[in-house]
């Protein structure tokens, strides 16, 4: 594979290269590496495939990424609730009540965040059963999009490619409920 040789940095027999030769090797390794971190952020805010890092690229993680751009999620909410949080921490010295009443109620807050998120990664996962065929969904799938939904849309990368409310083909609601209705008779 042509590209991926030119992606490896250069090494050589470090123990016979001048000094110079060394600080060159290391300058030009040092530009190939930024070069490609370049063309994967280029390509994580484009949606460009070809060019994104191994753990966004793909159908399935697009497919997955656009699905839940798509759908409304609770905990792009974290964000300003922690803000409110750390604000809390002045309310103390006023009404320690208060307080704990304000924190408690972040805390309730965030679990419902954290439930939301679980559904929302769950109902991916049953799209893309439905969508790409059965332990299709790749490894350490779960968490990358959990941590997803908790990114306001505009701070998410890969930059979404989709309007809120704009399912991708097969993500819509009605796929989901035929995805589930094919799921129970399959017996899962």
């Amino acid at each position: 594979d042509v590209e991926a040789s030119q992606r490896r940095p250069i090494v050589a027999d470090r123990t016979k290269m001048t000094k110079e030769e060394k600080k060159a090797l290391k300058a030009e390794n040092r530009a190939r590496s930024d070069a490609e971190w370049q063309k994967q952020q280029h390509a994580m805010k484009t949606g460009d495939d070809r060019n994104m890092p191994a753990q966004h690229a793909g159908p399935i993680r697009r497919f997955a990424r656009d699905y839940l751009d798509a759908r409304p999620c609770l905990g792009v909410g974290f964000m300003p609730l922690a803000v409110v949080l750390v604000l809390s921490m002045f309310l103390q010295s006023i009404s320690e009540t208060l307080f704990v009443w304000l924190v408690s109620s972040v805390y309730v807050l965030f679990a419902l965040m954290l439930l939301d998120s679980w559904w929302a990664v769950r109902n991916a996962k049953i799209l893309i059963e439905h969508k790409f065929g059965e332990g299709r969904v790749p490894a350490r799938f779960t968490w990358q999009m959990i941590s997803r939904t908790f990114y306001i849309p505009r701070w998410r990368m890969p930059k979404p490619m989709v309007k809120f409310g704009h399912y991708p083909a097969g993500g819509s609601p009605a796929d989901l409920k035929e995805a589930r209705k094919a799921r129970r008779s399959r017996g899962k």
